[in-house]
């Protein structure tokens, strides 16, 4: 019979802090999802890793940080989305915006093809940068986001598109969702953070 209290002895280890950048955190998988479920609760996830996928989409273009940041997002968004679709197909997040990065595109092909562009302003960005003002809202400014859902040939495509007026991507998904009922906004079920 196991006593009622254990102790455990841990080592102690000082850690050095990294903060990695873009393109170096090494994971090995190219886009691997997986549904999340808990046992207690109805509320249902998903988590996504892109791994080298990301770093050769970031890579390719070379963007500056926060440009590569905002694309990052909206890769890994529309992975979340799209990986949780039930049938093959493509689906697209798209932004059209008056900030400085005034467009991001991610195009995403079940079961695992991914692509992404970001258009940007170099010298409104680079102001941006100097005076330390890089967030999504700055970056984005006020527009809309675009989600698509494309079934093949012989479906019509769908597409829904909600304001993105000093929203994040994540904020404007959510409210789009919202806005749709494809999620009930009483089931406790937070989205992803990012």
């Amino acid at each position: 019979m196991a006593a009622p209290w254990s102790f455990v002895m841990l080592e102690t280890h000082q850690v050095t802090e990294h903060h990695p950048k873009l393109g170096e955190f090494g994971y090995a998988a190219t886009i691997t999802s997986s549904p999340l479920r808990s046992a207690r609760s109805t509320c249902a996830g998903r988590t996504v890793q892109l791994g080298p996928m990301l770093d050769a989409i970031l890579g390719r273009h070379d963007y500056p940080e926060p440009v590569a940041r905002l694309l990052a997002e909206a890769c890994v968004l529309t992975v979340l989305l799209g990986t949780s679709l039930k049938f093959e197909g493509k689906f697209i997040l798209q932004t059209r915006t008056d900030g400085p990065v005034d467009m991001l595109v991610a195009d995403f092909s079940t079961p695992s093809a991914l692509r992404a562009y970001a258009r940007f302003d170099a010298d409104r960005l680079e102001a941006l940068v100097a005076a330390g003002e890089t967030s999504q809202q700055t970056l984005l400014g006020n527009g809309v986001l675009a989600l698509t859902i494309d079934q093949g040939a012989h479906t019509q495509r769908y597409q829904g598109i909600v304001q993105l007026d000093g929203e994040t991507l994540e904020d404007a998904a959510r409210t789009y969702f919202r806005q749709s009922e494809q999620i009930p906004t009483d089931s406790g079920c937070r989205w992803p953070s990012f």
